[in-house]
């Protein structure tokens, strides 16, 4: 966790422009990780894995959060 926390909350950092939203979205990255570990190869291949999530749940976070602001 230590080595992609800094990608990881940064990508959310850009996209949600929150640190709390950022921050839930980072917990969120790396429940999937837990959740898939076994089915996710290590090494080299783990970072871009791991931005791939943190960039979806951020952008789904995003979209969430607009969709409240339109509604409200």
């Amino acid at each position: 966790m230590n080595r992609y926390s800094e990608l990881v909350l940064g990508v959310s950092l850009r996209i949600l422009r929150d640190r709390h939203d950022a921050e839930e979205a980072f917990q969120a990255t790396f429940l999937v990780l837990a959740k898939k570990a076994a089915r996710v190869r290590g090494g080299r291949s783990l970072g871009p894995w791991l931005y791939g999530v943190a960039y979806r749940i951020a952008i789904r976070a995003l979209e969430r959060r607009t969709r409240r602001h339109m509604d409200s």
